[in-house]
């Protein structure tokens, strides 16, 4: 809990007091977590594992926008908008999270103002992924959104591996299509062509980054760059 962005300005004491009223649980892999059954909303902190969390359309059409590992939250959408139902959480790994109801955690904002302040700055970081994600659908090509997907992962999961950073994402070949918005043919084609030219070497269940800077070179440019030309 101490770990998790929204409770790093609050008294680590305080903090294991609020962690005492909580308990954790425990989901299987490949578990859609339903965040529609309680009609007030919570919002998840992930002690251990990984959660991918897409936009789903009600006529099935989904995209990846996130996956989420330890000490990160999910469900927060629904704190403030409990109408929205687009939101889905999928557990790519077996995953330890611990819920924290909508009025649990109104009392700790009011009775720890740092709180509303760690929140509102969450969502800012989100709405700016959001906005460089739409940036680069538009502006992007597929080696581009590919390659900043992955520098994204490595972000979050990368481990150092000799020289290179190691990311082992529990991603299926789906996942990464609904991620980066093509078929998973392209996704595969891409992917080779990526390993062809040295990027990137591609393993069960892991891709590794020999050289990030180079990797980084085929990347998009950011929204503000886009928004300033």
């Amino acid at each position: 809990m101490i770990a998790c962005g929204i409770f790093s300005r609050t008294n680590p004491d305080a903090v294991f007091t609020f962690s005492k009223q909580l308990a954790p649980e425990r989901f299987s892999p490949s578990r859609v977590i339903d965040l529609h059954d309680n009609s007030d909303g919570r919002i998840y902190v992930i002690v251990s594992g990984k959660v991918k969390i897409s936009l789903r359309r009600p006529d099935g059409c989904e995209l990846v926008v996130a996956v989420r590992g330890p000490a990160e939250i999910f469900g927060a959408v629904r704190l403030f908008d409990p109408g929205s139902k687009q939101v889905r959480a999928t557990t790519l790994t077996e995953v330890v999270a611990v819920p924290i109801e909508r009025n649990q955690l109104l009392d700790w904002m009011a009775q720890h103002p740092e709180i509303r302040y760690q929140v509102l700055r969450l969502f800012a970081r989100w709405a700016k992924a959001r906005a460089d994600a739409l940036v680069e659908f538009a502006f992007a090509d597929v080696e581009a959104r590919l390659a900043s997907r992955l520098l994204c992962l490595m972000k979050r999961f990368g481990r150092r591996d000799g020289d290179g950073v190691r990311i082992v994402h529990d991603l299926t070949l789906n996942d990464f299509s609904l991620m980066v918005g093509v078929a998973p043919e392209g996704i595969c084609t891409t992917l080779l062509n990526l390993e062809a030219r040295g990027l990137i070497r591609v393993e069960h269940n892991s891709i590794l980054i020999p050289d990030v800077q180079a990797l980084a070179s085929v990347r998009a440019m950011d929204a503000w760059e886009v928004c300033c030309a």
